[in-house]
């Protein structure tokens, strides 16, 4: 039977957060326990959730809005909870927690990861983790003396969390460890220092867990305050925080690159990434990576530059993390969605609905069509499931354009209410000079009741506001909007469909 420490709790909507952290705690030595990758062929899924949780030693959850309204989600953290496991949760938006979950979760330390990059907080969540399971083992050290010449569970633990690590340990310092003898010194210093580490662990773990609850368990690590501002740290590659590749590159990263030996260099583009290992030097491994990538994105029949990500394991890219909207990224309503057609994509050039009809039109699935406020369109096709293209596409397009773009298009419809009697001018934000500040926040609930949906604001001369929601198509929702604001001003005009920012048809074209 497989053993681990970590059971991971993670909507679907928030996989790739849940890799991420994966992959950090593994990188560590720390065994996670994941769905569906750990979940045996023919397994019952409900009956393999139930038997991780009870086998784990800490839960981590990616606290997102998904999380927060996952009925699943909340049977695991009742679960963990009731069996005494201590839980982690890693918030990623800024979210406030349903009372369900604040019932569980108010006594806990959030770790937050809300600020990119996401790796600094992940390694974060690994120290955290660490100290958890040190304390764990000090425990038992303490709790069940073995019997004479007989190891205790806390040693066997530490051994199997020794062995986990060393798994992971790189060759060269492997190597190292081989070839260079530790001093007697030295080894009786590091005795000292871990026996004042088990005991310090020992009293934390023994006041935590049986002094108070289990739900408020969870340590919190001390923050240093430096005298001056403290050098960046370097941030290690995480394959599944790779952006604009697929899946399948990001495999070939973590199964190929992460082993390779130095010097080595990682590139990536909009399509492809590209790499080089055993190099004379890093410079020369930098200009291969670039020209590695280079072939592979002309071999995909794409023209977009490559820019150096990673040296080494270390991150180097330049370009940061991609601004994205906030999660959800998509709320499906058959009721607005309709076939796709280029000419009616709105806010972009002739020219670019030429080019959407050429490519994208006709591209095979899973495919996505991202939007920017500006008018910069950028899609993804032939990708390995919807939410891949949808996840890359918003990277590509946030990229491009600086700012968060919109999906507007999955496979061959339309997501979006996408007006035809009114011009698009761009995207609607309840901040705009033409919402009085005083009517905006509450415009902004009523609107965020009827996500996705065919809603219209409409304004009066006065500033009255008028608003329709959920209505049946886009005439029903022009018409509700001005009845609504026609019954408290005059003069009044729509000037929001669905997402987007409209005004009248220039009927002279």
């Amino acid at each position: 039977m497989m053993e681990f420490d970590v059971f991971i709790s993670y909507s679907a909507r928030d996989k790739t957060a849940a890799d991420a952290a994966c992959a950090v705690l593994e990188g560590a030595g720390i065994r996670c326990w994941i769905a569906p990758r750990d979940i045996r062929a023919g397994s019952e899924y409900g009956a393999a959730i139930v038997d991780a949780i009870d086998r784990c030693h800490v839960m981590v959850l990616i606290f997102s809005s998904s999380a927060n309204q996952s009925h699943q989600i909340h049977r695991e953290i009742e679960r963990a909870v009731s069996k005494g496991v201590p839980i982690v949760p890693v918030r990623i938006e800024e979210v406030v927690p349903t009372e369900s979950m604040e019932y569980f979760l108010g006594a806990i330390h959030w770790l937050d990861a809300l600020t990119p990059p996401i790796e600094k907080h992940l390694q974060q969540l690994a120290e955290t983790v660490r100290a958890i399971l040190q304390a764990a083992t000090a425990h038992s050290a303490a709790a069940e003396p073995a019997a004479e010449g007989s190891p205790t569970r806390a040693a066997a633990a530490a051994e199997r969390f020794a062995r986990r690590a060393q798994a992971v340990q790189s060759p060269t310092a492997a190597a190292f460890a081989k070839t260079r003898p530790r001093p007697v010194w030295l080894s009786a210093a590091l005795a000292v220092g871990a026996c004042i580490i088990l005991l310090v662990a020992g009293v934390w773990y023994y006041r935590t867990h049986v002094a108070i609850p289990v739900a408020a368990s969870i340590p919190v690590l001390p923050t240093p305050q430096p005298s001056q501002p403290a050098a960046r740290q370097p941030v290690m590659l995480v394959p599944e925080t790779v952006p604009f590749i697929s899946d399948h590159q990001r495999i070939l990263i973590r199964t190929e690159y992460l082993p390779a030996p130095d010097h080595k260099a990682l590139a990536i583009s909009y399509s492809r990434a590209g790499f080089v290992s055993g190099q004379v030097d890093d410079e020369t491994a930098k200009a291969g990576a670039l020209e590695a990538c280079r072939r592979a994105t002309e071999a995909a029949g794409s023209k977009h530059p490559c820019r150096l990500y990673a040296v080494g394991n270390i991150v180097v890219f330049a370009g940061g993390t991609p601004p994205l909207p906030p999660a959800p990224w998509l709320v499906r309503n058959p009721a607005i969605e309709r076939p796709f057609a280029s000419k009616d994509v709105p806010l972009v050039s002739d020219a670019d609905r030429a080019v959407l009809e050429k490519f994208y039109a006709k591209a095979r699935k899973s495919k996505a069509l991202a939007l920017s406020p500006g008018g910069l369109v950028r899609d993804i096709f032939n990708a390995s499931s919807v939410e891949d293209a949808i996840h890359r596409a918003l990277e590509i397009c946030g990229d491009s354009a600086g700012v968060a773009c919109t999906i507007v298009a999955i496979d061959d419809v339309f997501v979006v209410p996408i007006p035809v009697t009114m011009k698009v001018t761009g995207f609607f934000n309840v901040r705009t000079a033409m919402i009085p500040p005083a009517a905006r926040e509450v415009l902004a609930r009523r609107l965020g009741n009827a996500t996705n949906a065919w809603n219209a604001v409409a304004v009066g001369g006065d500033g009255g506001i008028g608003v329709a929601l959920n209505a049946a198509n886009e005439e029903a929702a022009i018409r509700g909007a001005l009845d609504d604001c026609s019954k408290q001003d005059r003069g009044c005009r729509v000037i929001a469909l669905g997402p987007f920012l409209v005004a009248p048809l220039d009927t002279s074209k």
